[in-house]
């Protein structure tokens, strides 16, 4: 075969090939024999229809079929000559097709990228002295007692800043009801018997400052700026009413700490408690500490090697980051309508992201061929456990869901990857700051 290769941008590469007319011509007649023994014929016998009969009836079919043929053989002698790692085929065109002459095709390809890798033993990296202090300690002790408090009722007093008031209002804006200006926003509008914590951070801007001072029974009027950036475009940059009456005040109650509360904690003693804090603390610290030295060793991967990305892919995974970031705004209960207004700059992010993922993977994936770095059943079946646990499921559950999926190999060079990440920690230079 006649095979030529043309470079059209990075890591696509356009491929005439002329595959030679004995060759054709060998397909074809093959072609033919086949649909002369089974082709039916008004007259003639399975099999036995002439041939020139045969091949004017169906010479669109014979034609497709030879060509369904020479293509993905011309493809394979391209791929095995010039050895091209072919990500994907993206287009075939202009396939020229005369019976007793040479086939000739274009195909269109994306191949993965040729590229030199820096230097990757060894890597300066600073490791952050890990230090958990009192104060740390402490802070957890606070939250525990927080989490474990009681809200007690409380009268003879106003609300006080970290109160919870049984409250009930009702907002209006340019004549009126919040309620029916944003009546998804439930409460924004008409609210009733709802505990509002008394602190500067509300919905309703100011709402949970005013309370502040307010006793049982009491109603007064709030005036209400809403900025211009308000989530809920229907109020934003409105000036509206609300109408407060506080219900009831409740205040937050902290357990003492004795041996009953030690006990429901597993814990003999404010001691032992404190102890096992502080190991807790240590380890999370070592956690990140951790992720943040494999960020710094991607940084310098990224940053240190130059290699073009295929076209193809980088599309692929950057249309997987913006359903990733949309995925996560809506999550987070960003409105559509914002998510829209952004879809600009998200795409930007994500482009970023994709070409960044990408450029990773072929270093990684790189390197892990150098170094004989595999993934194996015992890393595959840790990886399953921890998806297991995320997801509340069993590790078969989650095997056969990816097995469905075809998704099992993706696992697999995930934690392939994850492997080269640990390699490169433990082979980098690391000094403690």
């Amino acid at each position: 075969m006649n095979i030529q290769i043309e470079d059209i941008g990075p890591c696509r590469k356009s491929v005439r090939i002329e595959v030679p007319a004995e060759q054709v011509g060998a397909a074809y007649e093959q072609v033919l024999n086949e649909f002369t023994r089974e082709a039916k014929i008004p007259g003639f016998r399975p099999g036995r229809a002439p041939r020139d009969v045969i091949s004017r009836r169906f010479a669109a079919d014979i034609q497709k079929e030879v060509k369904d043929r020479l293509v993905p053989e011309g493809y394979r002698e391209a791929v095995k000559q010039h050895s091209l790692h072919v990500i994907e085929v993206l287009a075939v065109d202009d396939v020229a097709f005369v019976a007793g002459a040479p086939m000739t095709f274009k195909l269109t390809l994306d191949v993965s990228p040729d590229f030199s890798l820096p230097v990757y033993k060894e890597i300066p990296l600073q490791k952050k002295k890990q230090d958990v202090t009192d104060a740390a300690v402490d802070e957890v002790v606070k939250e525990i007692l927080d989490r474990a408090a009681t809200w007690e009722e409380v009268t003879g007093r106003a609300v006080q800043a970290g109160d919870l008031a049984m409250t009930d209002y009702e907002g209006a804006a340019d004549g009126k009801p919040v309620a029916e200006l944003a009546p998804k926003m439930e409460m924004l509008g008409k609210v009733t018997d709802q505990l509002i914590p008394a602190q500067p951070e509300s919905i309703v801007p100011g709402l949970g400052a005013a309370l502040v001072g307010m006793s049982a029974g009491e109603r007064k009027q709030l005036a209400v700026d809403f900025p211009a950036d308000y989530f809920e475009k229907a109020l934003a940059g409105k000036k509206a009413d609300y109408f407060i009456t506080v219900k009831g005040v409740r205040e937050k109650k902290l357990p003492a700490m004795d041996a009953e509360f030690f006990k429901k904690m597993g814990m003999e003693s404010e001691a032992a408690l404190r102890d096992q804090i502080r190991k807790d603390l240590a380890a999370a610290q070592g956690q990140q500490e951790h992720a943040r030295l494999r960020g710094e060793i991607v940084k310098y991967l990224i940053e240190k090697t130059t290699l073009d990305l295929p076209a193809s892919v980088v599309e692929r995974e950057t249309r997987d980051a913006v359903y990733d970031i949309v995925s996560t705004h809506r999550a987070r209960g960003v409105p559509q309508e914002t998510i829209e207004e952004k879809k600009e700059e998200v795409f930007q992010t994500a482009a970023r992201t994709a070409q960044d993922r990408v450029k990773l993977r072929y270093i990684l994936h790189r390197i892990a061929e150098q170094e004989k770095v595999e993934a194996t059943e015992e890393d595959l079946a840790g990886r399953l456990a921890e998806l297991a646990r995320r997801y509340r499921s069993t590790p078969e559950e989650v095997r056969a869901e990816l097995e469905k999926k075809d998704s099992l190999d993706d696992i697999r060079f995930e934690v392939r990857l994850n492997k080269v990440l640990d390699f490169l920690l433990a082979e980098a230079k690391v000094t403690e700051q």
